[in-house]
């Protein structure tokens, strides 16, 4: 950042900490308002929800304390969202002196065609470099800044954390406020609305573009889309190995065949990358031997005709997918999950193909991201 920009920036914050003290007269109708609004959460026993990003700055008050913990690691970083991102956000030293840095995720469809594409790779490390350049090919021209990178930060997991970044010096940031007056606009921010998978800005798809997984395929990563419902799968999820499954808790293994006009039924089909593969849902004969899933309680067979080998509910509904699920909603506890945790059927005292790859997931912490 230039000297005038970074005067600029300081008598914008300049101004806003005088329009903060002249505004100070009205504070005891401000408390009084508060001070109503706190007994009447109290009446209903439940108190504000904290954000991370919350405890982050309630454990350092100020910029000099959190860059003054970051000396030996030369940063630190808290996990933050809201309604249109994940972020990153935390100090960093750089080349010329402290900086505040702010990371954003993609998200939604955008972040399972990330995860799927890294998971389907022979070279997982060339694909976290083949994801930065096609995460940055997929921003808009229009939305396009030097000053944003598509960076690959570290993680606490094995699955890479890949996102675009903007950084601002911490030169004269004392408080949040200070940074929060500054970073509101950063070109940074213009990225959420595309961050879920649709560079249109469209929200809420159930699937990024085809013009998206060309993209990526044209980057050499193995961008596999099923036929029947146009998700992201990979066959290499460590849940369902040989199984294609998308990477997210809400679907699984299982397709609606949407796509391919199929109508939704109680019994569960797999993904299919070939539209040939795909048929309708069969059923059971009733002949075939079952279990008991040893977390779930229901009985299950390996011999269902939709999921041979995998062991599925045996009754109508021949789900392959446990009930008890593993994340329980870990992102809001302010966890980046980049791997969601849905569970397969794991039968009492029979063999499960999946059992032993979840165990060791588990305690290499594979799934959850802090």
């Amino acid at each position: 950042m230039g000297k005038s920009a970074q005067r600029k920036r300081l008598g914008k914050i300049k101004g806003w900490k005088q329009q903060q003290g002249s505004a100070r007269p009205a504070a005891p109708a401000v408390g009084a308002v508060v001070a109503q609004v706190r007994m009447a959460t109290a009446a209903m026993d439940f108190g504000p929800m904290d954000t991370p990003w919350d405890a982050f700055t309630g454990t350092y008050p100020t910029v000099a304390d959190a860059i003054a913990a970051a000396e030996d690691t030369g940063a630190l970083t808290c996990f933050a969202f809201d309604e249109w991102g994940e972020y990153e956000r935390g100090v960093r030293r750089g080349p010329n002196g402290w900086f505040y840095e702010v990371t954003l995720y993609p998200r939604m469809m955008l972040r399972q065609l990330v995860k799927a594409c890294w998971l389907n790779a022979v070279d997982r490390d060339q694909a976290v470099e083949q994801l930065r350049r096609a995460l940055a090919e997929y921003v808009p021209e229009a939305l396009r800044r030097p000053e944003i990178e598509v960076v690959h930060r570290p993680s606490t997991t094995t699955v890479p954390r890949i996102g675009w970044t903007q950084c601002l010096s911490a030169a004269g940031l004392e408080t949040w406020e200070d940074v929060h007056l500054v970073e509101k606009e950063l070109p940074l921010h213009d990225l959420a609305t595309v961050a879920e998978g649709q560079p249109d800005g469209q929200r809420y798809a159930s699937t990024v573009s085809e013009q998206t997984f060309a993209l990526f395929r044209s980057h050499g990563l193995a961008a596999q889309a099923c036929a029947g419902c146009g998700m992201a799968v990979t066959d290499r999820h460590p849940h369902w190995p040989g199984v294609w499954a998308a990477v997210e808790h809400e679907f699984g293994p299982t397709c609606d065949r949407s796509l391919l006009g199929r109508t939704e039924s109680a019994q569960r089909v797999g993904h299919v990358v070939e539209e040939a593969d795909a048929r309708p849902a069969q059923a059971l004969t009733g002949q075939e031997p079952t279990v008991v899933c040893q977390n779930c309680g229901v009985r299950v067979s390996d011999q269902h005709p939709d999921w041979p080998g995998t062991w599925a509910e045996a009754g109508r509904h021949s789900d392959p997918v446990c009930a008890v699920m593993g994340s329980m909603g870990a992102d809001d506890a302010g966890e980046y999950d980049l791997l969601d945790c849905v569970y397969p059927h794991v039968p009492d005292g029979a063999d499960s193909p999946a059992a032993a790859a979840i165990a060791a997931a588990k305690k290499a912490r594979y799934f959850l991201q802090h």
